[in-house]
């Protein structure tokens, strides 16, 4: 296998975030680049506790043509771009950014990517009722994509009620054919919208690896077997919540198919060229293994 050397002419994108170690995203879009000839490298971007602006500014001044932004940026970001697409407008949020000779525009794959993931999973969204679990960007998109799809009812439950209440408030405003609705992690007020979801989606870090997989935001007996429930977490690929649903007979789905989607969005937006899918969801599963593989001998070695 060849190795790749950077030049002067290699096109620079990277992904923009505080916590970036169970990342699979770089494995994904250097595999494309090197697949289909582009000189180009992808690389992780941590903003730890720089300031964004300062980051940002850091990277116009390196070169980059453009990045990924998750966690915690997806939002904060905002101020800092010249223009959006109208979906980022739409989810308020966005995750991916194109610099045309210093102009950065944000664009919002994920609302692509975790639509088309609902449309193949072969469930028919129009007229349902969904529940959204979190009332982060990843919440927005989510939102966003189900407004695509002609979801009839629509309730968020938040920790911090406020901020599901100030989402719901916003798409109200921008939405009318929807009905949207909030609540808190209270059981007693999210117990009743839970049983009566068509569509669950979890939209919170709580499982991953990098946080207690053990660990599950909501109450699971009141999922059951007519129920599609998501977990954006892909690492594990199948969460505890996901375990909790598949028990109860509900069809379940990780955060993998909508990941491999939104970044093939994002790199065809940078290149204009399609990677290959096919490949990237073996990519995307081994580096998930090795993921958890590294998790378990940690923990090994703590217990030791």
């Amino acid at each position: 296998m060849s190795i790749f050397i950077p030049n002067s002419e290699t096109k620079l994108y990277g992904l923009l975030g505080k916590t970036l170690s169970h990342s699979i995203s770089p494995s994904l879009h250097n595999n494309g680049f090197r697949d289909l000839g582009i000189n180009a490298i992808y690389l992780m971007l941590e903003t730890k506790d720089q300031g964004l602006e300062e980051y940002i500014d850091s990277l116009k001044n390196l070169g980059f043509d453009g990045w990924n932004v998750t966690i915690p940026h997806k939002e904060s970001i905002i101020p800092y771009l010249n223009g959006f697409s109208s979906l980022a407008r739409a989810a308020g949020a966005v995750n991916t950014v194109l610099n045309r000779k210093g102009r950065l525009t944000g664009y919002n794959t994920d609302v692509i990517g975790f639509q088309r993931q609902i449309e193949e999973s072969g469930v028919k969204a129009k007229n349902k009722r969904a529940v959204v679990i979190g009332a982060g960007g990843a919440a927005r998109a989510v939102i966003a994509a189900m407004v695509q799809l002609d979801l009839a009812d629509i309730t968020i439950i938040n920790r911090t009620v406020e901020n599901a209440e100030e989402l719901a408030k916003l798409f109200r405003e921008e939405n009318s054919k929807q009905n949207f609705d909030f609540c808190s992690l209270d059981e007693q007020e999210y117990a009743e919208p839970l049983k009566a979801a068509d569509l669950v989606v979890d939209t919170t870090p709580v499982g991953m690896y990098s946080n207690n997989i053990k660990n599950i935001v909501i109450n699971p007996d009141y999922l059951h077997q007519e129920q599609l429930v998501i977990d954006l977490v892909y690492n594990p690929l199948k969460t505890k919540i996901l375990k909790e649903a598949e028990k109860r007979g509900a069809q379940i789905g990780n955060g993998l198919p909508t990941l491999i989607y939104q970044a093939e969005a994002s790199f065809k937006l940078w290149t204009q060229e399609m990677p290959p899918k096919k490949k990237w969801y073996q990519i995307a599963e081994n580096a998930v293994q090795e993921i958890k593989a590294k998790a378990e001998e940690e923990n090994e070695d703590e217990d030791n």
